[in-house]
Formats: C-alpha cells, sequence, structure tokens
C-alpha cells in the first residue's frame, strides 16, 4: 500500500510533456510519410527495370527446356505481383485525406503499419518461395549447359543471396520501416493527448 502511494505520488508530480505544434507535427509526419512513400517508388523502379531485363532475357536467349520457360514465368508473376503490392501500399501512404484528424488517422496507419508487417514478413515468405522455385527450375537447363563447377558455383551463389536477402537484408528494411511508422503514429498520439488535454 505504502509502494502505491508513493507510485500514485509520482504519478501526479511528474513534469508534463512540453507542448508541441500542430504545424510542427504534421510537417514532421509529412516528411516521414514522403520518405515512405519516395523508397516504396524507388522499389517500383527497380522492380520494373529487374522486369524489362527479364523479359528482353526471356525473348533473346534460346531455351530449350520448358522448365525453364515455367522459371522465367514464375520470375514474371512475381515481379508483376510485387509490383501491384507496391503501387497498393504507395497509394495508401499517402493518401492524405485523414492528415488533419489525428485520431482517425492514427488508426489508419497503426492498420497500414499491420498490413506491411503482414507483406514484410509471411507474403514475402510465399514470394521468396516461389522466386527459389523459379531458380531451381532455371538451373535445370544451366546444368546441362555449363559445366558442373560452373553450376554450383550458380547455384551457391543464388541461394546464398537469397537467403542473405530474406534473413538479413529484410529484417533490418522490416525494423526500420516499423520505426518510421511508430514515430508518425507516436507524433500523433501526442498531438491527440494535447488536444484532449485542452478540451477537458
Amino acid at each position: 500500500m505504502k509502494d502505491f502511494e508513493a507510485l500514485k505520488s509520482i504519478w501526479h508530480n511528474q513534469v508534463a510533456l512540453p507542448k508541441v505544434s500542430h504545424e510542427d507535427v504534421l510537417k514532421k509526419v509529412g516528411k516521414t510519410r514522403t520518405g515512405l512513400a519516395s523508397r516504396l517508388l524507388l522499389e517500383m523502379a527497380g522492380m520494373a527495370a529487374a522486369s524489362a531485363m527479364l523479359i528482353y532475357v526471356w525473348i533473346e536467349s534460346p531455351f530449350r527446356m520448358w522448365t525453364t520457360h515455367l522459371a522465367m514465368l514464375i520470375f514474371m508473376a512475381c515481379c508483376l505481383y510485387y509490383i501491384i503490392a507496391l503501387i497498393g501500399n504507395y497509394r495508401r501512404i499517402t493518401y492524405s485525406n485523414l492528415l488533419d484528424k489525428p485520431g482517425e488517422y492514427i488508426l489508419y496507419l497503426k492498420k497500414y503499419k499491420h498490413d506491411r508487417f503482414i507483406f514484410n514478413t509471411r507474403k514475402y515468405r510465399v514470394y521468396s518461395i516461389f522466386f527459389t522455385a523459379g531458380f531451381i527450375l532455371y538451373f535445370i537447363e544451366i546444368a546441362f549447359l555449363a559445366s558442373l563447377w560452373v553450376t554450383i558455383a550458380g547455384i551457391i551463389f543464388t541461394f546464398a543471396w537469397i537467403a542473405f536477402c530474406y534473413f538479413v537484408l529484410m529484417r533490418i528494411y522490416i525494423r526500420k520501416e516499423e520505426s518510421k511508422l511508430e514515430d508518425m503514429i507516436g507524433n500523433l498520439e501526442r498531438l491527440e493527448r494535447q488536444f484532449e488535454d485542452s478540451d477537458s
């Protein structure tokens, strides 16, 4: 009981956070949102370039085996899926109708953050599995055309790169994106609490 009273006393005597300017918070949130949107645009451009390169290789290379054509089809489907998903995420993060309504925008951002986490984990896992399956099919033809050591080196390098992207780069990417979204949500929640305090 004594500890509870001491805790209550600390709670009531704590120093209030300095008030923040509505304009400053919205400017900061807008800047973070622009940064996230720019990164999505860059990813879209990179994926579009990769798709164009795949189409060129598919048309120009005289592939003989059906497994290679299936691999190229899987690669193209993965790229198309990723581009469509990025377009949807870009449109959602740049949506600004709720920016002047912190309460609603906080809920909107929390939903966006949750959906992005699902996309970057579960959906990316499925994407990686399909991409890996595409490479397995692609290497069937390579095994017939190239020497054993070249094929083994290609397989090791390719799957090491996929593993590095999945286990290292993607985790860094998720952590940075989550941090930025959490920062946006935190700033808006602080602004909302400030509005509630001034109304009471």
